[in-house]
């Protein structure tokens, strides 16, 4: 997996998602060779409102050790559904209402 940290979001030609567009070459974080697409993969983040968003994620290889990494924005926690910013509110106490069940917010304060 590789976080984006410098990018910008387009919306799709399909209309109804958003792109990221990583504005640094990527690179494989197992032996540091340049990475190709591959492919996009679609996924979901949802905000504080409770607002669901889709993206398509690029899947990029390594040609060296021909293995696939998924490209995350760093407002996409990986493995989790909601926003990343969200999550650490939640985490801190810092935010009171989080659209997550109270399973998930424990589960995240663990």
């Amino acid at each position: 997996m590789i976080i984006a940290t410098l990018y910008s979001v387009e919306r799709a030609p399909d209309g109804q998602s958003y792109m990221i567009k990583n504005k640094e070459a990527p690179l494989c974080p197992d032996c540091g060779q340049l990475l190709s697409g591959y492919d996009r993969r679609r996924r979901h983040v949802i905000d504080g409102a409770g607002m669901v968003f889709w993206f398509q994620l690029r899947r990029l290889k390594c040609k060296s050790c021909n293995k696939l990494h998924i490209e995350l924005p760093d407002f996409m926690a990986p493995n989790k559904h909601y926003d990343a910013r969200l999550i650490e509110d939640v985490i801190s106490d810092r935010s009171n209402f989080c659209p997550a069940d109270d399973s998930t917010i424990r589960r995240w304060k663990k």
